[in-house]
């Protein structure tokens, strides 16, 4: 045996026995975890999902208790967060708020809904930028100002696409739920920018969702604020290359922000309509068409308001 491969030897035993059985155990659990996170993306029993990812983020709060700074397990938190944020409680925010008579709005329910949709996507943003603290340190410091976020997303490699993303997805969709607060309107360019890399790096992630969420940002705003239909197109024909046909969630963000700012009623009807009719079919995105079908019937049901 040579000595530098007795060195290396040495190395790696002085490295296991300086792990911890708790930490060990930790490191599997979020291996396990990791590569099954995405089996509930296979279930469209919307119901049953949103009582049950409740506990999977509480049990994997407790691990991370135990090993605080595990970017694996921060990463998977800043996932679910934005997992339940937005398949159930930026769902039920919609049907509390068209599917309710205008003249009898629960105001309240809504409000406490905001809130919720506000404090999870909250969470999620700040385990993301814990895990990529973890691998690229400096990631809060350079998203707060616009001449430094380019500079340090240009550092960050595939391995960062992750935290990256669902960082991105939920800053993102907490901007779009304040759009009346100037503080949230100045993080969408931050938002926007940080998707624009995870394409870069690996445009497939996630089924092509940062597509999806660049079509949202480009086909929800007027020109005069950043909104390009065109642009918006394009990220809904890419994701659904990526994704298939399928994929009902860009079909989705397409008539309610790209039709719906056109003005085209007609299309949003039929578009919608065609959703709420697709049978369910179990795929790798059949929990985000359960989301899609319930939010189309949500905006079926309130054309008038939408469209009035």
């Amino acid at each position: 045996m040579t000595v530098n491969r007795l060195i290396l030897l040495v190395s790696i035993l002085l490295a296991v026995m300086a792990c911890s059985p708790k930490t060990l155990m930790v490191s599997q659990f979020a291996d396990l975890i990791d590569h099954g996170v995405t089996a509930y993306e296979r279930d469209d029993d919307w119901e049953l999902m949103e009582q049950a990812l409740p506990a999977n983020i509480k049990l994997l709060e407790t691990v991370l208790a135990n090993s605080p700074d595990d970017r694996q397990l921060l990463t998977m938190l800043s996932r679910m967060y934005a997992s339940y944020s937005f398949g159930f409680a930026e769902t039920r925010l919609d049907e509390t708020y068209y599917l309710v008579d205008p003249s009898d709005r629960r105001a309240k329910e809504i409000e406490l809904l905001k809130d919720r949709v506000n404090r999870y996507y909250e969470k999620g943003i700040g385990y993301a930028l814990k895990a990529l603290e973890a691998s690229a340190p400096g990631a809060a410091v350079a998203f707060q100002k616009v001449n430094t976020i380019t500079p340090f997303l240009e550092k960050l490699g595939r391995q960062d696409v992750a935290p990256l993303f669902w960082y991105g997805f939920n800053l993102g969709a907490w901007v779009n739920r304040n759009l009346d607060s100037v503080r949230a309107v100045s993080q969408a360019h931050v938002a926007r920018t940080v998707m624009e890399r995870v394409i870069v790096l690996d445009s497939a992630y996630n089924h092509g969702n940062a597509h999806l969420f660049l079509l949202a940002y480009f086909g929800s705003r007027p020109p005069m604020m950043g909104g390009n239909q065109e642009r918006a197109l394009v990220h809904y024909q890419e994701v659904k290359t990526i994704a298939g046909d399928n994929y009902l969630l860009p079909d989705l963000f397409y008539g309610r922000f790209c039709l719906y700012q056109q003005q085209d009623r007609e299309g949003f009807v039929e578009l919608m309509q065609r959703i709420v009719d697709r049978p369910a079919s179990e795929n790798p995105v059949s929990f985000y068409n359960a989301i899609a079908r319930r939010r189309a019937a949500a905006y079926l049901a309130a054309v008038d308001i939408l469209f009035d």
